[in-house]
């Protein structure tokens, strides 16, 4: 049975355990759900469960952006801070700066004080095609206290297997590497199909996203299970090899050239590879090292889908693009996950002593 069959009581079980232990629903609460068309049935469907836990529910589609990272349209923004609001930001001549991401700091501190007053939902639910967890949007989400899951590439199978974690094993390990990572200074990955590649973490905070959305203002995949870290612009160095495209198993694997933390070169699966090209040629910034992430969930198994391949156990990833919303300092139009397999993951702390996360592929903290 899938997703689509409502009689199928193992998904019900998970969307139960979804509304109790990841978002912690609570009857006076108010939840927004907002999807693409392409993940509308999987909004519907836990629509259907998760409008009973709350008082006040809410199920919003939208026009598929096109690409990761893209900000969400304006009937989005509405839906969330309200139409009002909305219209101030645009009499300002801030909105449109939003949605092409030129916003600056300054910009950005008006925004904030234009949506003060604004009353917006509890929870923030996003099951989508196109990831919106890189924009302002969410960040500001989360600012004004809203918890916030997003479910970007969500599919059915994912309810039998990454979805059905130890969600207390997934916290325990995604907390004990995010505190490692916020303790370091530098990490090393390697691996025997070429990755090897340094960069600084120094200054920068480790988050875990244990699948516990529970606080005000959280904000976490679902399913969730990885620790990740901005390094800090400018510092990667090296290579890393991916068999893996967000979507699929790659052809051949692509090897990716960094240097003063900028993708300088790929080269491998023909398809990918034209692909980056062409998102470098779009925008410089689509070229920074944005992320590095270490998977901490025993149940992910699918590397075909980034969402779920991002969180298996003992793998790591490496993002490019923007990483302005959690601790980094480049905006860009897109945010691009790669894994690579296999691959041993050193810490260099501040205490200069090491610390292996990963060791040839296994988890080991």
């Amino acid at each position: 049975m899938g997703v689509a069959d409502f009689k199928d009581s193992e998904v019900d079980a998970v969307l139960k355990k979804l509304a109790e232990e990841n978002l912690c629903l609570k009857s006076g609460e108010k939840l927004l759900i907002i999807t693409d068309t392409e993940k509308a049935s999987i909004g519907c469907r836990m629509f259907d469960i998760l409008k009973d836990y709350v008082k006040e529910a809410v199920h919003y589609t939208y026009l598929p952006t096109g690409r990761h990272g893209i900000e969400p349209p304006e009937d989005v923004w509405n839906a969330a801070f309200g139409k009002k609001a909305v219209e101030r930001l645009k009499r300002e001549g801030l909105f449109k700066k939003i949605l092409k991401k030129e916003i600056n700091d300054d910009e950005e501190t008006r925004v904030v004080e234009i949506l003060e007053s604004v009353k917006i939902p509890d929870v923030i639910v996003a099951v989508n095609r196109y990831s919106i967890s890189h924009t302002l949007f969410r960040k500001l989400c989360n600012r004004f206290d809203a918890r916030f899951a997003s479910m970007p590439l969500f599919e059915e199978f994912m309810f039998y297997t990454s979805m059905q974690a130890d969600w207390k094993e997934v916290e325990r390990r995604s907390i004990a590497a995010a505190e490692l990572l916020s303790s370091g200074d530098r990490v090393r990955i390697t691996s025997g199909s070429g990755t090897d590649i340094v960069m600084e973490i120094s200054g920068r905070k480790g988050i875990a996203d244990t699948g516990r959305i529970c606080s005000a203002g959280t904000f976490g995949n679902l399913p969730a299970g990885e620790a990740f870290i901005a390094p800090v612009e400018g510092t990667t160095e090296g290579v890393f090899v991916t068999n893996w495209a967000p979507d699929r198993k790659l052809k051949e694997p692509v090897r990716f050239y960094v240097e003063r933390g900028r993708v300088v070169k790929v080269e491998g699966d023909a398809e990918l590879v034209k692909y980056l090209e062409l998102t470098f040629e779009q925008e410089e910034n689509n070229r920074n090292i944005a992320e590095l992430g270490i998977g901490t969930n025993e149940r992910a198994i699918r590397f075909d889908n980034i969402l779920e391949g991002e969180k298996i156990l003992g793998t790591c990833h490496i993002a490019i693009g923007d990483n302005s919303a959690f601790g980094g300092k480049v905006r860009a139009n897109v945010h691009i996950d790669f894994i690579v397999e296999k691959s041993t993951l050193v810490v260099e702390l501040n205490s200069g002593k090491e610390k292996v996360v990963i060791n040839k592929g296994r988890f080991v903290l």
